[in-house]
């Protein structure tokens, strides 16, 4: 009987030394969570880019038809009656988009998404992937070999003005058939012209295409 006391103090020193434990062991996985808050309110850290990252991007988004992110290289509508759209409409085409707006000269976002294949097409898609990057970059042009198409053959040329700045990707066809005596006709030959405004040294923004020939 003597000996009940002394058990008594034992698992109340116990009970005290167990509940002592998890106070600490909440206080430390409290300050874990709070940690982990902490970490992840912390910005992630993004690389700096260049002018020539954002062509990167814009020519994967090209290569597999990414129109989401196609999209938000251009500020629609776009175009204008001195350069006209950046497509060729048919003569159908051209009545109803006379019909449904007030400025068809204008392209607009859901123009995009109809068409966006003739903006850029296979000829387009084919040159842009064979633009050497670190050419670009270093020498501020780049041209792509010439390739042989239906009629024409055609190459792109890159280049980059600082003093504008803009990035121009002329997309050149020269005309492959030859006349009754052998010689090559050059008529029908022609540029289509993409012209990019480079924002703050880092982002390409959709200006104009052009056609000339």
């Amino acid at each position: 009987m003597k000996n009940i006391p002394f058990l008594l103090l034992l698992c109340v020193i116990f009970s005290c030394k167990n509940k002592a434990i998890q106070k600490i062991d909440k206080k430390n996985d409290s300050n874990q969570q709070n940690a982990v808050k902490v970490s992840k309110a912390q910005p992630e850290s993004v690389a700096t880019l260049n002018w020539v990252d954002d062509f990167k991007d814009f020519r994967q988004a090209v290569y597999t038809k990414d129109k989401i992110k196609l999209k938000t290289y251009f500020n629609f509508p776009v175009g204008d009656k001195d350069w006209g759209s950046l497509v060729q409409f048919s003569t159908e085409e051209s009545k109803m988009r006379a019909a449904k707006y007030d400025n068809p000269d204008l392209f607009y976002e859901e123009d995009f998404d109809r068409y966006f294949e003739r903006i850029f097409d296979a000829d387009f898609v084919k040159s842009i992937m064979k633009i050497n990057t670190t050419d670009l970059y270093k020498e501020k042009l780049a041209e792509t070999p010439e390739f042989k198409g239906d009629g024409f053959n055609f190459t792109m040329i890159a280049i980059y003005d600082d003093d504008e700045p803009v990035l121009q990707l002329n997309l050149s066809y020269t005309n492959n058939a030859v006349d009754e005596n052998g010689e090559q006709v050059s008529e029908g030959e022609h540029n289509l012209i993409y012209v990019f405004d480079i924002i703050n040294g880092k982002k390409l923004a959709f200006n104009r295409k052009v056609f000339a020939g």
